[in-house]
């Protein structure tokens, strides 16, 4: 009888010290997650665009233009959001109407920062212009 009170106590002994070991290795894993996600994972980078320029459609009249990006995403108080391609030297956006005009066109030079706004749908609009980083971060 002993015997087997001694067994189920080395066995209690044997779980006890099994799951402490067992916690003791995640919190070490999650220390060790959380210590290296910061090179595994990249942050989006995000900007606020002014860009000065022209509205082709209302006879050269100047126009300043306010523009977000984060990551692929632009932000635009009039025109919404939107998914941009991105390329080395562009970044670019196209959607067409149904009658195969242009719905909506930005296209934004990355390396001089030329922008063209081309907007169809019933109010034309035509921007062309230089923007410039107001807020990187």
């Amino acid at each position: 009888m002993t015997k087997k009170i001694l067994h189920y106590n080395h066995k209690a002994y044997y779980l006890m010290i099994r799951s402490f070991l067992v916690q003791k290795m995640k919190k070490i894993y999650f220390l060790m997650l959380l210590l290296c996600s910061n090179f595994a994972v990249a942050e989006l980078v995000s900007a606020d665009l002014l860009c000065k320029g022209i509205d082709k459609n209302a006879n050269d009249k100047a126009v300043m233009e306010r523009i977000k990006i984060e990551g692929n995403a632009l932000s635009h108080p009039v025109h919404g959001n939107h998914f941009l391609n991105v390329s080395d030297a562009t970044v670019s956006l196209l959607e067409m109407e149904t009658n195969e005009k242009i719905g909506l066109s930005i296209v934004l030079d990355r390396y001089n920062g030329d922008l063209e706004i081309i907007r169809g749908w019933g109010n034309p609009y035509h921007f062309v212009g230089t923007c410039a980083v107001i807020r990187k971060f």
